[in-house]
């Protein structure tokens, strides 16, 4: 599997990027560049699996190469490095790169040697299962709604009756586990507070029982530290913040979309997305115990 994978990584230190490719080139092919608009002529022309990339660069911040990446090679597993806590830079990687982790620096080399095997693991499965049409069928998606907000609700509701899909809504987590159980959910649309109870855990816990579900995230919430959980331990598709911008949730409710339908088309075993475990202990109680409830979700989907 190694010899397949080809990363670049992409550093304005010559040093971090030699000490990069130090570490990981007897596992992987490593490409290395210092300039990120380069590094985006590179990936017109080679194949790159995986591309690593730090946030804070004189000529382009990682989150605005991970998005050009995206349009140009979509099917490469993007991931941020920072050495700072910025919210508006997580965000934007987030909805506009499609990370598939962010990770802190200095980074820690076994976490660094762990994400990359995880995404290496995703790339090798992408290489050998066959190709997707490029005209892939369009049908109705089943979009859960945990979030008591109306706006969100008309939002929501009007992209449903839009597109032909099907819109269930949940008061609490005990209401959506029972529909998680009983329907097959695409999308899930979600506050992290609802009835009073933290959404967090479910998240992390769909993202385990039910990969190819994607998660838009809702929220006045802003804690750096909870949203970099979230897209690591919840691999959530979107982030958008409350009050609402329409423009930007539309936006993501159709990316969502989109997705949901590329998926579908796809094998099943071909997931294209791998959470990290929760660190914290009570956190992976927390998960533990909902995957316990969410039994009858995996019993479907192995089935």
């Amino acid at each position: 599997m190694s010899e397949q994978i080809r990363i670049l990584f992409v550093d304005d230190e010559e040093r971090i990027l030699r000490s990069l490719a130090l570490q990981f080139r007897r596992e992987y092919e490593v490409l290395t560049e210092s300039n990120p608009r380069r590094a985006l002529e590179r990936l017109k022309s080679e194949n790159v699996q995986i591309i690593v990339s730090d946030q804070r660069m004189p000529q382009m911040s990682g989150a605005e190469l991970l998005a050009q990446a995206r349009e140009i090679a979509p099917y490469t597993l993007r991931i941020l490095l920072t050495g700072y806590s910025d919210l508006d830079a997580a965000v934007e990687a987030l909805n506009s790169g499609g990370i598939f982790r962010y990770l802190t620096k200095p980074w820690d080399q076994q976490e660094m040697a762990f994400t990359l095997r995880q995404a290496a693991q995703i790339a090798a499965r992408q290489l050998q299962a066959p190709k997707v049409s490029a005209v892939i069928p369009q049908a109705a998606l089943n979009v859960l709604l945990l979030d008591e907000d109306a706006s969100t609700l008309d939002v929501v509701a009007e992209f449903c009756v839009a597109g032909g899909h099907r819109l269930l809504r949940a008061a609490s987590l005990s209401d959506a586990v029972i529909l998680l159980n009983s329907q097959p959910i695409d999308l899930l649309v979600s506050d992290l507070q609802v009835a009073g109870e933290d959404t967090a855990p479910l998240l992390k816990s769909l993202a385990q029982a039910h990969p190819r579900l994607l998660s838009l995230v809702v929220t006045p919430f802003c804690d750096t530290q909870a949203l970099l959980k979230l897209i690591n331990e919840a691999q959530i598709f979107r982030y958008l913040p409350k009050p609402i911008r329409r423009g930007l949730f539309d936006k993501g409710l159709l990316a969502a979309a989109e997705q949901a339908q590329l998926w579908r088309a796809q094998p099943a075993q071909v997931v294209t997305r791998l959470a990290q475990q929760p660190r914290e202990e009570r956190d992976r109680e927390k998960v533990g115990s909902l995957l316990g409830m969410l039994g009858r979700l995996r019993e479907r989907l192995i089935a």
